[in-house]
């Protein structure tokens, strides 16, 4: 295995070396980052020998700072490897704290990225108790660090899904389940930032990935925060009313006014439905309606009723493209809110609008899983995977079809295992049409471009991963599995699909030789 694991890492150094960070253009002409496969060797090592996975990390992170190229990438690949190792951190924080916790302090002798904002709440959601500490000390380390890069760490310990200051509107995170707001990191931030904003001068020039001056970008920050000093922190009142007037005696009127207008528009993004409503009723009123807005209120859309009011404005979406993107996303949502709210007779109809066959299978995947909860419509479920089954069938090979057929067979698994093999069968017919088919993304994401926005969302989708199929029929049936697992055409595949089912054998070996030495 290592010497398998030695030549995987090195045939990943090589292509690196020869394409360096690659990037694709989807259909809708976006640019996608594809995988760095160091880093996915790396994990994969990590799991059985954190040891050896630190030192080919350290390999990478050398290559790194040894790379005179790297800063002639592009921006959102500048730091690809110190955002990799991040993630790393992140992934190993539940069944390797101590792993995790090496690479994230060895991501911070880099500057402070984005990155952190998001992987926080990952590590966080695997181990809180790390991620505090991980926190903590990325606080500690950047105490320096521009205005606007600590910004970057003030959504974590307050639990919100938005950062302080000017560009909050920018960026939005999901916090986890049981996310617990620690009131110790809270009160750490907050003398962090009003020390650092003390340190500003006039001169102090540089500017955030918005363009907004540091000084102007403090005093946004410090706008958002007063509430919080108010309520929560009276204690600290007299040392932040300093830090404000100081911040707003070095800054400039200009700089401070175009800070104001970035906020002003960045506040569309988080308007209610009935302001949405309110500002395209009155655009369309003066001749004036774009697209853009009649997107921002099917995103707004929160409830049933505000679905009726938004779908009125569908047809007025001028360009076709941000309207087919529109119409997918709107029907999609309301499916989704159908299903939750146990409307499933309303969820179907409304996924039926879905043209994208992956993402309507998300979507009845959804309410056969409702309808398996229920005794008296678990046999529907059946009837709705059919329907999503009969459907693939008729769709023309490609990745998507082929992954809706996996998670069907995962579907199947819970209620009729041997059309589980069956779709499992086609599945692999499918990809073995295909070249060098992708069947490990968990998750489907949908795309809506127009001409001056442009919005992703992404959904996990069980079973859509070819490890997750197999392994879920290797539970019951081992020898199908595995007979099925060595039909791939594709030698990678096949591995893949192998290891996946043979993933418990390993397990059973240790336990019988538990009971034979307690014997």
């Amino acid at each position: 295995a290592r010497k398998y694991f030695a030549e995987a890492f090195q045939i990943a150094r090589d292509r690196f070396r020869e394409k360096g960070v690659e990037n694709t253009e989807t259909k809708e002409g976006l640019t996608m980052q594809q995988p760095d496969y160091r880093f996915d060797v790396i994990g994969a090592i990590a799991k059985r020998d954190a040891e050896w996975a630190n030192k080919l990390s350290d390999i990478v992170l050398r290559e790194y700072d040894e790379d005179a190229e790297k800063d002639q990438r592009s921006a959102n690949d500048k730091d690809n490897e110190v955002e990799e190792l991040i993630s790393l951190a992140a992934k190993n924080a539940k069944d390797n704290p101590q792993f995790s916790l090496t690479l994230a302090r060895r991501a911070m002798r880099y500057k402070l990225l984005r990155r952190w904002t998001y992987s926080l709440y990952q590590m966080a959601s695997n181990n809180q108790p790390i991620a505090d500490q991980i926190y903590s000390e990325l606080l500690t380390r950047n105490a320096d660090a521009e205005v606007y890069n600590l910004l970057y760490l003030s959504a974590y310990p307050f639990a919100t899904g938005r950062i302080l200051g000017v560009e909050k509107y920018s960026m939005g995170m999901s916090v986890p389940i049981g996310f617990t707001p620690n009131r110790v990191l809270q009160r750490q931030f907050i003398t962090t930032l009003l020390r650092r904003v003390m340190r500003l001068t006039p001169e102090s020039t540089t500017k955030s990935l918005q363009n907004v001056p540091e000084t102007a970008v403090a005093v946004m920050g410090l706008n958002d925060l007063e509430p919080i000093i108010a309520n929560q922190f009276p204690d600290l009142a007299q040392t932040f009313s300093l830090a404000k007037i100081h911040v707003n005696s070095v800054v400039e009127g200009n700089a401070l006014e175009s800070a104001k207008r970035n906020d002003e528009a960045g506040k569309k993004f988080n308007r209610s439905f009935d302001e949405n409503l309110e500002e395209v009723e009155k655009a369309d009123g003066v001749g004036k309606l774009g697209d853009n807005q009649i997107f921002q209120l099917v995103n707004a859309a929160k409830t049933d009723a505000d679905y009726k009011k938004a779908e009125t404005w569908l047809d007025k979406i001028k360009d076709e493209i941000t309207r087919e993107g529109t119409n997918n996303f709107f029907y999609f949502r309301r499916s989704k809110l159908a299903t939750e709210e146990n409307r499933l007779d309303e969820a179907r109809k409304y996924a039926l609008k879905v043209p994208k066959i992956e993402h309507r299978a998300v979507l009845f995947f959804d309410i056969a899983e409702a309808k398996m909860k229920e005794p008296m419509t678990k046999s529907e479920s059946l009837d709705t995977l059919l329907e999503v089954y009969q459907t693939a069938n008729k769709s023309p090979d490609s990745v998507e079809k082929a992954q809706v057929l996996l998670g069907l067979a995962f579907m199947y698994e819970k209620v009729d295992h041997f059309t589980a093999l069956g779709a499992l069968a086609d599945a692999i017919k499918t990809a073995n049409k295909l070249e060098a088919p992708n069947l490990f993304t968990s998750s489907v994401t949908q795309i809506v471009k127009g001409k001056y926005f442009t919005h992703f969302s992404s959904y996990t989708v069980p079973g859509f991963v070819l490890t997750e199929t197999f392994y879920a029929i290797s539970k019951n049936d081992f020898l199908n599995a595995l007979t099925h697992s060595t039909n791939f055409s594709d030698r990678y595949l096949r591995t893949i699909a192998v290891l996946a089912t043979v993933k418990d054998c390993e397990k059973k070996d240790k336990s019988a030789k538990v009971r034979a030495n307690k014997k």
